[in-house]
């Protein structure tokens, strides 16, 4: 698959480790998926993309979500569950949609939909801390 030809658009994010890059974007209405393409450095002994590859592009899909909601007011993860559904397989294409659920004054909490194909993969959900200080 070629994301660009699904109306996809590379950013190169510098929050991610390098591995890990690029990681894609779609506007969806007035929300925004993310999605990754899997490459062989993503999977464990199994030949399956490792669980802490879909950890880390949970947390920051949702981590970015947060940022659109409050503005790119700074803001850090406090927590973070996931659960794996299914397998992921060397090749896929990776999409996360997020939203938020509720936002307090200092507490954003948010969930996800971690999706390969046509293939539900993981649900996360998410309380995010925002901070102190200017936006980045």
């Amino acid at each position: 698959m070629n994301p660009a030809e699904q109306g996809w658009r590379q950013q190169d994010d510098p929050g991610l480790p390098v591995f890990f890059r690029p990681l894609w974007t779609r506007a969806e209405g007035e929300a925004v998926a993310f999605g990754f393409q899997t490459r062989p450095e993503h999977f464990n002994g199994r030949d399956m993309v490792h669980g802490g590859i879909m950890a880390l592009f949970a947390d920051h899909a949702l981590g970015m979500t947060v940022r659109r909601a409050v503005e790119a007011a700074p803001a850090a993860t406090i927590q973070l569950d996931i659960r794996y559904i299914g397998v992921t397989r060397p090749g896929s294409f990776v999409e996360v949609r997020a939203e938020v659920l509720r936002r307090t004054r200092s507490i954003v909490f948010v969930r996800g939909l971690v999706t390969a194909g046509d293939t539900l993969v993981a649900s996360a959900e998410g309380v995010w801390k925002l901070l102190a200080g200017p936006p980045r």
